[in-house]
């Protein structure tokens, strides 16, 4: 009996071990893989948007990798984190710092909503929409609520959050169109999906795996290697075949385009029914833009599910929700001129940034004049 426990015994403690070293071993593959991985703008610093200043687009994007995807929120799903940096600071509430002159006293605040381009990947804190915007019209405190991969629907779930907490901003800009088609189209997402939507549904399929009292958790790391091959493998069969399918599918596209319309609508009732402002703004890409594109290497399957939705926009805007022609704008024609914009399909340099946002500041002149003009 006693020599049937040692070799029991033993066994297990053979089992342990090794045990121990696979899940150490997939613990380091994993981490090995993340930081082998190039870095999505690791050489971007180079491209002829930067040509005055390579130097501070290489800090900018070397303090861009350092940030966190972020922590979950109910609703509007993610926020960064509080982070500090030369290049990148935001506040306690995700909030990028915006520019504000010295000694200004703004009397008027604008709230910016939107994905990455709003938050202003491809610059510094100043070199964003809202700061450019700031420093052409100083009287206006700019808020940037811009954060990575946001579509309409998480914007207006933001702004609940702090409409709720007794925020009335004069003017409030939603600037959207690129993440609702480049997420939304993808085949397996839908109309109301967001980027992250798989990822969390995964994590939730895989929760079980975190209690204590399941097997599983004895080899969390082994599973989530498995996990990590699975979906890479799963990634490259999806890049091998046809990704989006908006262009095949135009009830999928008209959803799209409809969804994000209607988050614009609702948005209109409760910016105006306080008596602000709402200007919605279809954002420009590369795909539509008539600029230099040479240094960028593109998806020609992506620009059709652009083709696919935008036109759908703007026959929504000018039909069935004709009532948002006085609040909308659109600035696809924005960046066509004959130089260097953008660091991806839709990722602006500073000089990008300062074009758009001389051209929200055209409409809101134009917008807060004829309403004056008018009492």
């Amino acid at each position: 009996m006693k020599k049937a426990l040692a070799v029991i015994g033993g066994n297990l403690v053979v089992f342990g071990f090794l045990l121990f070293l696979l899940n150490t071993a997939s613990i380091a593959f994993i981490k090995v893989y993340n930081w082998q991985k190039p870095k999505q703008y690791a050489q971007s610093h180079l491209f002829p948007n930067y040509r005055d200043d390579p130097e501070t687009a290489k800090l900018f994007f070397t303090e861009y990798d350092n940030l966190t995807k972020g922590y979950y929120a109910s609703f509007y799903e993610w926020r960064r984190p509080e982070f500090k940096s030369l290049t990148i600071n935001i506040d306690e509430n995700g909030l990028r710092r915006t520019f504000r002159p010295e000694g200004a006293e703004p009397d008027k605040k604008i709230a910016f909503f939107g994905g990455s381009t709003t938050w202003g990947t491809g610059g510094d804190d100043f070199s964003t929409i809202p700061s450019f915007f700031a420093k052409k019209m100083p009287e206006y405190e700019a808020v940037n609520f811009g954060e990575t991969g946001y579509i309409a629907h998480q914007s207006m779930n933001l702004f609940m959050k702090w409409y709720f907490d007794g925020f009335r901003p004069d003017i409030v800009v939603f600037y959207d169109g690129v993440n609702d088609t480049w997420n939304k189209c993808r085949q397996e997402l839908d109309s109301f999906s967001h980027s992250r939507e798989r990822a969390m549904r995964v994590a939730l399929q895989e929760g079980g795996a975190t209690n204590s009292e399941s097997f599983s958790f004895i080899i969390l790391p082994m599973k989530n290697l498995a996990g990590k091959i699975a979906r890479v493998l799963e990634s490259r069969s999806r890049e091998a075949s046809k990704v989006y399918d908006c262009d095949k599918n135009p009830e999928k596209a008209q959803r799209i385009a409809r969804v994000m319309v209607s988050d614009w609508m609702i948005m209109k009732s409760l910016v105006e029914g306080y008596g602000g402002k709402f200007i919605a703004i279809l954002q420009p890409h590369a795909y539509v833009s008539q600029t230099n594109l040479d240094h960028l290497k593109l998806d020609p399957e992506l620009a059709l599910q652009y083709d696919a939705v935008y036109p759908r926009v703007i026959d929504l805007i000018n039909g069935e929700f004709s009532a948002l022609q006085e609040n909308f704008v659109d600035l696809r024609d924005a960046l066509d001129k004959d130089d260097y914009f953008y660091i991806d399909w839709c990722h602006l340099s500073p000089n990008g940034n300062e074009i758009v946002a001389g051209r929200i500041a055209d409409v809101v002149r134009q917008r807060t004049d004829t309403t004056a003009a008018l009492r």
